[in-house]
């Protein structure tokens, strides 16, 4: 076989926690030093410090797959390395390397001395390959046996970027009191309705920031209650393992609480949810195209007041723009729907409290003893860890079941007004999305329509149809 002329030597380092480079420069000296011995020059160093090559990496290898590309166009004629382990630990990844290699007729070694030159050689090759890919293994099945073995014992994961409400540097075990005392306003104010927006704009309004510094967003503030770590919750591979040893800023309860809130807000607003300006903003329809109708103050010929108006650069209930053939005055409007929600209102009774949640607690807790007990007969060697964790994820999911239930009768009872009537008679500014939740119960929606222009009368009430809210029917129309 000719000489090669132009070399290509692959160095590489799974690990080099102070990027010092000392490593790959031990292998880049035996990689040259046997290219001497050889009478092979040296074309190109390919170096990949602190680059794993294991089953489990998910990093790529911009430098190996340099090397291929160049070691296919003719670029370089032989490829040397420390190792065989060095250049894969991927038996895969090896076999393909070596089928490569004959297909491109270029030269390899190692300073290990293996032969790809005949079948013995690669057979030896791909016999160590095949360890280098098991030690892989079995380092990594250690690892995660002694990670498992700390999510068990309630100790959190470590690593990763500091999260909100703990402090800096603590790896998670200690929280920051001032910002711990946010996440808990933040969750009262979310538990009564109040959306992620308004806690980004509390918790900016106190001055605080990310924990890398950027401005308060809706999107940062989920993160930070969607984060289990929130809420003391010990996961590993995405499974629920159990509670932290450690404080965190809310209780599982709460946390799960907060889950069905958000959870909610994601879905569909319902009729009359919203954050809106009028009491009756998207319940009113043009009474010909469908449109949903618009609200808003208009001020003509001095004299300033509300309307509402079909506007036709808006769809309309056929898919169409609106026809914008309806524009009315909005108090007459409010005055005569005000008196159909608060006869409606007079007619019921006050919703009686929410019951307690009495069993479902009681559930949780039963639970919670068997996974107790499950976990002691496993810590005492009276249960195979298969056993044990087939059994602990079926009990966990049952556990998580009941958490979220009882999570959700606890929101929705955080819902539950006592008395409807008072709750519309409060007219203050702060009270309009719960008057709107009102007027949801009783309007499903409003047909208005087009009373002509110049008419100083009173319109006529026919000029709108109310379609109430009926749980026989689902609707009636007045």
């Amino acid at each position: 076989m000719a000489k090669p002329k132009r070399v290509g030597i692959y160095v590489r380092i799974s690990r080099d926690r102070k990027g010092q480079e000392l490593g790959i420069k031990r292998q880049e000296r035996a990689c040259r030093e046997l290219c001497e011995q050889r009478g092979w020059s040296v074309h190109k160093i390919y170096p990949e410090n602190d680059t794993s090559a294991s089953t489990t990496s998910r990093k790529q290898r911009p430098q190996y797959a340099e090397m291929m590309r160049d070691a296919k166009a003719g670029v370089i004629d032989a490829i040397v390395v420390y190792s065989i382990d060095r250049l894969t630990r991927r038996i895969a990844e090896l076999t393909s390397f070596l089928e490569e290699q004959k297909a491109y007729a270029f030269q390899f070694a190692t300073t290990e001395g293996e032969d790809t030159s005949t079948a013995s050689g690669r057979m030896i090759l791909t016999i160590k390959g095949a360890v280098a890919q098991q030690e892989t293994e079995r380092m990594a099945e250690r690892i995660n046996g002694a990670l498992l073995q700390r999510r068990e014992q309630g100790k959190p994961h470590a690593g990763g970027k500091r999260q909100f409400g703990f402090k800096a540097g603590s790896h998670f075990q200690e929280l920051n009191d001032e910002e711990t005392n946010l996440i808990r306003l933040g969750y009262e104010m979310l538990v009564r309705q109040k959306s992620p927006g308004d806690v980004s704009r509390m918790w900016s309004e106190r001055g605080t920031t990310t924990p890398q510094g950027a401005t308060w967003t809706i999107q940062a503030v989920k993160r930070v209650y969607r984060s289990q770590r929130t809420g003391g919750i010990i996961t590993y591979k995405g499974q629920d393992i159990g509670d932290s040893t450690y404080p965190s800023p809310l209780t599982r309860k709460e946390w799960e609480s907060v889950q069905v809130v958000l959870d909610r807000r994601a879905t569909p607003a319902a009729q009359g949810s919203g954050k809106r300006k009028h009491v009756y903003s998207g319940f009113l329809k043009c009474g010909h195209c469908q449109a949903t109708m618009r609200v808003q103050w208009a001020t003509i010929q001095g004299r300033t007041f509300r309307r509402t108006f079909c506007n036709s650069s808006q769809r309309g209930g056929n898919g169409g723009l609106g026809c914008g053939k309806v524009n009315r005055k909005y108090d007459w409007i409010v005055e005569r729907l005000n008196e159909v929600v608060e006869a409606a209102l007079l007619t019921r009774q006050p919703t009686p409290p929410a019951a307690s949640h009495g069993e479902l607690t009681d559930e949780v807790r039963e639970a919670e003893e068997r996974i107790r007990l499950l976990r002691l007969r496993w810590k005492e060697g009276r249960m195979e860890d298969e056993d044990y964790f087939d059994s602990l994820t079926h009990l966990r999911v049952q556990l998580q079941q009941l958490r979220t239930r009882e999570a959700d009768a606890v929101a929705a009872s955080t819902r539950t007004e006592t008395d409807a009537l008072a709750v519309w008679r409060d007219e203050s500014e702060e009270n309009l999305e719960r008057r709107r939740a009102v007027v949801a119960s009783v309007i499903k929606e409003v047909q208005v329509f087009s009373i002509g222009r110049g008419c100083r009368k009173p319109p006529e009430t026919d000029s709108i149809k109310i379609a109430l809210v009926s749980a026989e029917s689902g609707g009636q129309e007045e």
